[in-house]
């Protein structure tokens, strides 16, 4: 069963705590979606590019893993260093080769990471402002954890069309 389909096992006790809940089965709504669609991924079809410009599968993994790792600096850290978080950001879109189940594992400890701070975190710490970017800019740590599960969603649909198209791409013209 996908993660937003899953019931609660018990009613919470305030509204905040549904927030909470509604926020750690999208990131584990991301997270499924990208581990059921890279797990089909053949190994060759990792790190194939169809067009120049257009960033590999793993790129996209690679991607995810260092923003939403970067996106939770600034929602949990107390001082962050904005400077370097931006300069990291250059490097999302050039990644080393690394193996699927790298990859994977990567995504699995930043998403954990995320979901156990989460579970941390004083409630109306949700709402509070934090900073984000060069430019510090305001924004509900809320927010920054929605935005997370938006981003990875967004490119775990891209991960899908890659896929498809690398498919395409290996099917002989007596299959189509």
């Amino acid at each position: 069963m996908e993660p937003w389909l899953r019931p609660e096992e018990e009613a919470p006790a305030d509204l905040m705590e549904y927030h909470l809940l509604d926020l750690v089965k999208s990131l584990e709504q991301a997270r499924h979606w990208l581990h059921e669609h890279t797990e089909a991924v053949p190994e060759e079809a990792l790190w194939w590019e169809p067009a120049p410009g257009v960033p590999s599968i793993g790129a996209r993994l690679y991607h995810i893993i260092h923003s939403s790792e970067r996106l939770a600096t600034y929602a949990f850290s107390r001082n962050p260093n904005y400077e370097e978080l931006a300069a990291e950001a250059a490097h999302d879109w050039t990644p080393p080769r690394m193996s699927k189940e790298e990859l994977l594992r990567d995504l699995d400890t930043v998403f954990s990471s995320i979901q156990e701070r989460l579970q941390w975190l004083a409630r109306d710490a949700l709402y509070r402002q934090r900073y984000v970017g060069r430019r510090r800019i305001p924004v509900r740590r809320s927010t920054i954890l929605h935005h997370i599960a938006e981003h990875a969603a967004y490119h775990a649909g891209q991960l899908i069309v890659l896929l498809r198209l690398w498919q395409a791409q290996q099917r002989s013209p007596e299959d189509a």
